[in-house]
């Protein structure tokens, strides 16, 4: 029997994940007062920017910024001010597994910050951030196989869904806008802000650019002149919209992320006898282009006279999927203040960092559990200096996403709004907002090779036989080297999943 095997090669993309590393940054920074002055730090915010990376062999190497932002007091400790500095970091992350590829490959590090602190000693800040970093690698890969085989034989096919990246490309840029502060807050100074950018839409041109729209939050503190509120915050939206080249086409679908890398902002009077606040963001956004495919393969193929065929298999695992969700739960702690702390008369200011710990699939939904760093500023009954505590409170919540618990899910919060529920209780109300990435990965085995080997005794005649537990019709045909539909002719009732013990009829000459 004459057959011949037709070679292809299928195109896909091996992702490679690095296995999560947390590493320590550290800053210095002198205060500006003297050395014997009274300084207090009431709160220590951070946020870490990826500059890039670069993989080499089975390692990543990325470096990137932290940005520390300090509310303290030095001196008069009724009086806030606020410190901007930042330090840089370099860290390697060893991949979860072997790198054998050497070409070009798309790289996409990932950094948070899981815990800041900060303390004053002898006229200086002493800074330090926890951040977390993760990276995944896609490498592309030409995997050879056999796409079919010509000639009198039985062959049994699988579809393949196939993705891979076919674009991509970056932008980065200072986005600058106003916001009116109402008379009513009587803001004095603007101490500073943080941002967290929203995609909401993604086109594509024709010209080859993506271009992304979407909202930036920002929540500003600011010291205030209002009777019993030296300290208040305000939320602004900030609409944007950046054009992103992209090299390579356009595929059959865009993911994009924004990151907001730093906000600059500054309040001033706006000559009519209120307040404006200039804001300068700096807005980074990626776009991933993917294309996808749908390949049919040969899975298995035998002969039913001559000659059999030998084929070699090789287990090939591939991309198939892409996730890029966001999603928002509200959520609401109550903070037992430590035994012996100041009562509470009125609360400012809340913060809360989610950092989560475990995520597991719920039906429709993913169930994040994890710890809130919180912490509230507050006043007392009986002073004009500021109160800071510090909390850990750990959460669980369910967001509804199609995130799994092995992509790399982020948290935020946002709209945090203390309020004193008794003397020595304080409520922290807050949204948290999820983002989730990661790939979908299938596996398959495919045909590498075929070649003619000797064929093996087969019973000739009719014959009962009884399925056994995992059999199919395929596995029968092949057996008794029959076509499929001669078995399926000879048994009509048989179906395609076989029940173990059904007696079928098999007639070879």
């Amino acid at each position: 029997m004459e057959w011949q095997a037709i070679h292809d090669h299928m195109e896909t993309e091996q992702v490679l994940s690095a296995k999560p590393t947390q590493v320590t940054v550290e800053a210095e920074v002198a205060l500006p007062g003297g050395l014997r002055e009274e300084a207090r730090v009431y709160y220590a915010d951070a946020m870490a920017a990826v500059n890039g990376g670069e993989l080499s062999g089975s390692r990543v190497s990325t470096d990137g910024k932290v940005t520390f932002h300090v509310l303290y007091a030095q001196g008069d400790l009724s009086k806030i001010s606020a410190l901007e500095t930042t330090a840089d970091f370099t860290q390697a992350l060893p991949l979860r597994e072997e790198n054998t590829n050497s070409a070009a490959v798309r790289l996409q590090p990932r950094a948070e910050v899981q815990h800041v602190s900060a303390k004053a000693f002898n006229g200086r800040l002493l800074l330090r951030a926890i951040v977390y970093l993760t990276a995944e690698a896609a490498l592309p890969r030409s995997v050879a196989f056999v796409k079919d085989i010509s000639g009198d034989v039985e062959k049994k096919t699988q579809v393949l869904s196939i993705q891979r990246a076919v674009g991509e490309g970056a932008a980065q840029t200072l986005l600058r806008e106003e916001f009116e502060l109402s008379d009513v807050l009587q803001v004095k100074g603007t101490l500073y802000a943080t941002g967290s950018a929203q995609v909401e839409d993604i086109m594509g041109g024709a010209d080859g650019r993506a271009t992304v729209t979407g909202t930036i939050q920002i929540e500003a503190y600011h010291t205030s002149d209002m009777p019993g509120r030296p300290l208040i915050y305000t939320r602004h939206s900030m609409p944007y919209e950046q054009q992103v080249n992209l090299s390579g086409a356009l595929g059959d679908a865009l993911a994009a992320r924004s990151v907001v890398k730093d906000v600059a902002v500054l309040s001033q009077d706006n000559g009519e006898g209120g307040k404006i606040m200039r804001a300068e963001v700096q807005l980074y956004t990626e776009v991933t282009a993917v294309a996808d495919e749908k390949m049919t393969v040969l899975q298995d193929v035998f002969t039913t006279g001559g000659d059999a065929i030998e084929v070699t298999s090789q287990h090939v695992i591939y991309r198939s999927g892409t996730v890029n969700e966001q999603a928002a739960e509200s959520g609401k702690t109550v903070l037992q203040l430590p035994e012996g702390s100041p009562r509470v008369k009125t609360a400012l200011l809340g913060f809360v960092r989610p950092v989560p710990v475990q995520c597991e699939r719920q039906k429709d939904k993913l169930l994040v559990e994890g710890i809130l760093e919180t912490a509230v500023v507050y006043l007392t009954d009986d002073s004009a200096v500021p109160v800071a505590i510090e909390q850990e409170e750990p959460f669980r919540m369910a967001f509804a996403t199609q995130a799994g618990p092995d992509d790399a899910v982020s948290l935020t919060a946002t709209q945090v709004e203390p309020s004193a529920v008794t003397g020595d209780r304080v409520e922290l109300k807050y949204i948290l907002h999820l983002s989730a990435e990661g790939v979908r990965k299938s596996g398959a085995d495919v045909i590498a090779d075929a070649a003619a080997a000797p064929a093996p005794e087969t019973e000739k005649g009719v014959a009962l036989y009884f399925l056994q537990p995992g059999e199919t019709t395929w596995d029968l045909a092949k057996r008794y080297r029959m076509a499929v539909h001669d078995i399926v002719e000879m048994n009509p009732k048989l179906q395609e999943t076989c029940v173990p013990g059904t007696p079928v009829i098999t007639y070879r000459r």
